[in-house]
């Protein structure tokens, strides 16, 4: 039993790590996008990129763990829950850093500037979801089957 649970948290960990740092990144090169639209100078260091990755990461972690774990439901809630948190941290950001800048550039730079922003919550939503496939998906094939640790009588896990 400990090992399956064990097994299932790691693949849900690993979901987490795979597809955040591949959010991550996406989302730092919309950031770049961003200010270079808002007629700014890009000025990224590799230590931010680190953390906003990181924080892709850990937004994701407790949905996918949960989801590893078959609870679904609960799974999918945490991973709503943290999409939505990258999606607030990521407009109220840049809103926050290049709003002025963007507004009086024009309609057009307007216009792409929101384009980019609704690219930030395709971004988070879409990590959600590739999260909790992912994690399902290792889940099953590392432990094998898809059913909850509540199911899992005691004897099958023992003998596992």
């Amino acid at each position: 039993m400990l090992r399956t649970i064990g097994t299932r948290v790691l693949a849900g960990l690993l979901a987490a790590v795979a597809v955040g740092v591949l959010a991550g990144a996406a989302a730092r090169l919309l950031m770049r996008l961003l200010v270079v639209l808002s007629g700014g100078e890009p000025r990224f260091s590799v230590l931010g990129t680190f953390f906003i990755v990181v924080v892709f990461i850990i937004a994701m972690v407790p949905g996918a763990v949960t989801g590893a774990l078959g609870a679904r439901r609960t799974g999918h809630v945490l991973l709503g829950l943290g999409a939505g948190f990258l999606i607030f941290q990521s407009v109220n950001i840049a809103v926050q850093e290049d709003a002025t800048e963007v507004i009086e550039a024009g309609s057009l730079m307007l216009a792409l500037a929101i384009l980019v922003l609704v690219g930030f919550a395709v971004v988070a939503v879409a990590q959600a979801v590739a999260v909790a496939r992912l994690a399902r998906a290792l889940a099953r094939r590392s432990v094998g089957g898809d059913a909850p640790l509540a199911r899992v009588r005691v004897r099958e896990a023992a003998a596992g």
